[in-house]
């Protein structure tokens, strides 16, 4: 005897309205649920649903040997994929998005002994463009309009709004070799923009790290829709701290 299949819960909350109905639907809503305000319930159900989906994410995505504590963090990360990507052996084009006062950025100069590698780190370096959290509000991370005072003549500063900066910096530079990106943005919106931005550029075994990946509603938002758009192939080969900070393998 057959057993009868069950629709899956999501058509529950996602019905399917004819065509025909849907104007007067939405005049009805509009009419009614809109003359609300309900945004921070709404964010508030989103962020569970995409809690959910990293969850998930994470669970299908293992990482042999990842570091969930033991004192590994971001340095390791760093230093473990220098080494089995061997990023020493090529010169590499590495860009980091959200600098602050420089502390990864020194890593990876340390890191990288090639003359021939250059970084580059974008930020505005007065703080957040919009509010993250409630703990980060815009202008946070500010270092006062300020470049971190580092000497290595391979390292250069695009001030201003990646918005700004970015397409005029992609359109004159030679991307072609090895790309590092390290995204430290937080934002959704500035996440977003970099990775469809450098979109026609990411080739096979490029990387991106993720400095703040944990966040669903943010990095992790930001990487699944770039990943449904663009129809990225790619492995994770790196993260610590429960997911906290991750690398991508394109490819």
């Amino acid at each position: 005897m057959a057993i009868p299949r069950i629709p899956p819960i999501r058509r529950f909350f996602q019905p399917q309205i004819p065509q025909v109905f849907r104007p007067t639907v939405t005049s009805f809503l509009a009419k009614t649920v809109g003359r609300w305000n309900l945004e921070a319930p709404a964010v508030g159900l989103t962020a569970v649903a995409y809690w959910a989906r990293f969850s998930r994410w994470c669970s299908t995505h293992p990482i042999p040997g990842a570091a969930t504590g033991s004192g590994k963090c971001r340095d390791w990360l760093y230093r473990s994929v220098i080494e089995q990507e061997a990023l020493n052996q090529r010169p590499i084009t590495y860009l980091e998005f959200g600098v602050y006062r420089g502390e990864s950025l020194r890593l990876w100069l340390a890191g990288i002994s090639r003359p021939d590698s250059r970084f580059v780190g974008f930020d505005t370096f007065t703080g957040l463009p919009e509010r993250w959290r409630p703990t980060e509000p815009a202008g946070h991370f500010n270092a006062n309009g300020t470049t971190p005072d580092i000497k290595d003549p391979r390292c250069s500063f695009e001030v201003g709004l990646f918005q700004d900066t970015l397409p005029n910096f992609v359109g004159q530079t030679d991307l072609s070799g090895r790309l590092v990106v390290n995204l430290d943005a937080d934002m959704f919106t500035s996440t977003l923009f970099v990775l469809t931005t450098l979109a026609p550029h990411l080739k096979f075994g490029d990387l991106i790290f993720f400095d703040e990946f944990s966040c669903p509603l943010d990095e992790f938002r930001a990487f699944e829709e770039f990943v449904r758009s663009f129809r990225v192939r790619y492995k994770l080969i790196g993260a610590v701290y429960g997911y906290t900070r991750v690398c991508i393998k394109i490819g």
